[in-house]
């Protein structure tokens, strides 16, 4: 008989269909063949550099209520939701030696941070309005902002219906459960950066058309790094689903 330190090193890879889907499947390493990307390392870094930015450029002149708005929505979408995601992308530098049930972990700690965050952003947003007696909801900027608050909470409901995949499949194959949930937290992560541009172009912006640019490719690069890795992973792995539907 087997040790339990030799079961555990064992890769997904290794196991059979059937038992790669079990729940005890979530308990071993990840595959250490799969090549690290260091595209969740740029997206970092330009996150970090984006954020630098936004708070020098909300607290350049003081602080003020609304000067929280950008720099909370900024942290929440580009660096934690970002995070949340390279946490469960496969070759994520800092995750990809991680048992898949910790990287799994690790992905729903970020995300609920991710969320708290963005909320406090909008709260504080809201409460600014409600100050200064301003309409709500009535710029482009303000609607997408609406609408990415509105997926995030479906994506949080939908991740825990990924979580309990298995106790699903008796309705809804888990691969397709875990599937709609990463495309649908892909687009929502979509709304949220076009949200952040949207912001760069409103009337707040007044440091200059060369820092609005150099802005909006950052976070153009952020979205592009993040998605780009999961979305090929979405693609190949229906693609293949539906081939052997076939």
């Amino acid at each position: 008989m087997e040790s339990v330190e030799e079961n555990s090193t064992t890769n997904l890879s290794d196991m059979p269909p059937v038992e790669r889907t079990s729940e005890t499947s979530h308990l071993v390493p990840p595959n250490s063949t799969s090549p690290p990307s260091y595209l969740n390392l740029a997206s970092n870094l330009c996150a970090l550099m984006f954020i630098a930015i936004i708070i020098y450029c909300c607290f350049r002149d003081g602080v003020s209520l609304f000067s929280f708005h950008p720099s909370l929505m900024s942290l929440g979408w580009l660096m934690i939701m970002t995070s949340a995601i390279n946490a469960i992308t496969p070759g994520d530098l800092a995750t990809e030696w991680m048992p898949i049930r910790l990287r799994s972990a690790r992905h729903w700690v970020l995300q609920l941070l991710a969320v708290t965050i963005i909320t406090v952003g909008f709260l504080v947003i809201l409460s600014n309005k409600i100050i200064n007696n301003k309409s709500h909801f009535a710029t482009l900027h303000a609607k997408f902002g609406l609408a990415s608050l509105i997926f995030m909470s479906l994506t949080s409901l939908g991740g825990i219906g990924a979580l309990y995949s298995l106790k699903l499949k008796n309705y809804i194959a888990p691969i397709y459960t875990k599937l709609l949930h990463a495309s649908v937290g892909l687009l929502t992560l979509t709304l949220g950066v076009i949200t952040i541009l949207l912001g760069n172009f409103s009337h707040w912006w007044s440091f200059g058309e060369i820092l609005r640019y150099f802005s909006m490719i950052l976070v153009l690069l952020v979205m592009l790094f993040t998605i780009l890795r999961p979305s090929l992973k979405i693609y190949f792995r229906l693609k293949e689903r539906l081939d052997n539907m076939n």
